[in-house]
C-alpha cells in the first residue's frame, strides 16, 4: 500500500503530494488520449482534438463519478446538516462511482461528436475501449490507496493492509480488527478489475476494425462491465450496507442489472437497424 506515491519539494517549506489514486486517474486519462490520438485517424480525429476530447470527458468524469458517490453515501456527506454537506458534496473528486463517470461521458461525446461532424455510435464504439484502458490504469492507484477493497478471504493470494489504512478501519468498524492490528487478508478485487479491464480494452480494440454495425463495441462494453461488476460487487467490503456474512445487492448490482437490460436492447436495435460501419482503424 502506498497511498501517497511521493512528495515533491516546494519553496518555502511547501511541498506538493501526488497521491497513487489521483496519479493513476490522471495517467489513465493521458494514456486512454494518447491512444485515441495515435489512431484516431480511423474517425477522422486529428491528435489536438483527441486531447481536448480527453479533458472534456476528464472534467465530466470527475463531476458525475462524485455525484453518484454523493447519491451512494448521503449519511457520509450529510451527517453534519445540509449545509455541511453540500460545502463537502461540492468538492469533485472527494469519492467517485465509476458509473457515474460513465454516465457523463455521454452527453459529452455527444455535444462533441456533433461540433466535429463525427458520428455518435462511431464515437462511442471508438472511445469504448479506450474507458476500459483508463479504468485498468486507474484501478491500480486504488489498489496502492486502499480504497475499493475486498472482502475477507483466506486464499493464497489475499493481501492484508497497515492499521490507518482504509480497509482496516472498515474491519475495525465492523468489529472484525482491534485498532491497532493489520487488516484480515481481503481479496485484491482492485488487481482483479484491472485485468478484467485491461482484457476488455484488448478484445474491443482488436474488434473495432470488424464492427459487424455501429454501436456495437459500446454495447459490448455494457454487457462486459456490467457483468463483471456484479460479480466483482459481491467481492467489495466497501459497499453501502455491507456486513460480514450477510448476502446484500449492492447499488453498484442494481445500476450494473440496468446497464446490462440496456445495452441488450440497444444492440438488439442497432443491429437491426444500425448502418454498416465505414471507419476502420
Amino acid at each position: 500500500m502506498r497511498p501517497i506515491l511521493f512528495d515533491l519539494p516546494l519553496p518555502f517549506g511547501a511541498h506538493l503530494a501526488f497521491g497513487a489514486y489521483g496519479t493513476f486517474l490522471a495517467l489513465g486519462m493521458l494514456t486512454a488520449a494518447w491512444v485515441s490520438a495515435r489512431h484516431g485517424g480511423a474517425l477522422r480525429i486529428r491528435r489536438r482534438d483527441a486531447f481536448d476530447l480527453g479533458i472534456w470527458l476528464l472534467a465530466a468524469a470527475l463531476v458525475g463519478a462524485h455525484l453518484l458517490h454523493v447519491a451512494y453515501y448521503p449519511e457520509t456527506y450529510f451527517a453534519a446538516g445540509l449545509g455541511a454537506g453540500l460545502k463537502r458534496a461540492l468538492i469533485p473528486g472527494a469519492g467517485l462511482v465509476y458509473y457515474g463517470g460513465l454516465a457523463a461521458a455521454f452527453p459529452v461525446l455527444w455535444i462533441w461528436g456533433r461540433r466535429r461532424g463525427v458520428p455518435y455510435l462511431d464515437l462511442l464504439d471508438f472511445v469504448a475501449p479506450l474507458g476500459a484502458l483508463g479504468l485498468a490504469i486507474t484501478r491500480l492507484g486504488c489498489f496502492l490507496n486502499g480504497c475499493c477493497y475486498g472482502v475477507p478471504s483466506g486464499m493464497p493470494w489475499a493481501v492484508r493492509f497497515p492499521p490507518g489504512s482504509l480497509p482496516q478501519r472498515g474491519q475495525v468498524e465492523a468489529g472484525l480488527v482491534a485498532p491497532f492490528e493489520r487488516s484480515l487478508p481481503i481479496e485484491p478485487v482492485q488487481l482483479f478489475e484491472a485485468a478484467v479491464a485491461l482484457a476488455l480494452f484488448g478484445w474491443l480494440w482488436a474488434r473495432f476494425p470488424r464492427r459487424r454495425f455501429r454501436g456495437e463495441l459500446v454495447v459490448a462494453f455494457g454487457l462486459g462491465y456490467g457483468l463483471w461488476r456484479i460479480l466483482a460487487e459481491a467481492l467489495r467490503a466497501d459497499a453501502p450496507g455491507w456486513r460480514p456474512g450477510e448476502l446484500t445487492t449492492t447499488p453498484s448490482q442494481w445500476v450494473s442489472l440496468a446497464v446490462i437490460a440496456v445495452s441488450l436492447v440497444a444492440g438488439w436495435r442497432l443491429r437491426s437497424t444500425s448502418t454498416p460501419p465505414s471507419a476502420r482503424a
